[in-house]
């Protein structure tokens, strides 16, 4: 039973790690190393891309709770407020091969290998939400 024993011993604890790593809201962190993916929002030069440049600011003051570290006409950019579970978002604004034609992009990095909260597909889902409403 030793040598059964230890194998037995060994796969339950390679389980339990499997099990562990998996229930931990890490999904980000283990595909992507906690910086997630780019959510493009298209907008035409002008009052559109007006409107929707101002909801990305707005999201950024008012709903997500982060911190503004920079705002300029095409980058607006929130820093870690102390917590290393808060993460910190870049959104730019840039042109498109198409004439008159913008991209406004998301980019949220969570500094934690435990995860933020919210998570940063979370917080990319509801800046498309809530900038694309301006539609």
């Amino acid at each position: 039973m030793g040598a059964t024993g230890g194998l037995m011993r060994y796969l339950r604890l390679v389980l339990i790690a499997v099990v562990l790593f998996g229930a931990c809201s890490c999904s980000e962190v283990a595909g992507d190393f906690g910086v997630s993916k780019s959510e493009q929002i298209s907008c035409q030069a002008g009052p559109d891309c007006d409107l929707k440049w101002e909801r990305a600011y707005k999201w950024v003051v008012e709903d997500s709770g982060l911190k503004l570290k920079t705002k300029t006409g095409g980058l607006i950019k929130t820093e870690a407020d102390g917590e290393d579970r808060t993460l910190v978002v870049t959104i730019t604004k840039n042109p498109t091969p198409q004439l008159g034609t913008y991209e406004i992009g998301f980019i949220g990095k969570c500094p934690s290998l435990l995860s933020c909260v919210p998570s940063a597909a979370e917080s990319r889902t509801r800046f498309a939400n809530f900038v694309s409403a301006a539609n």
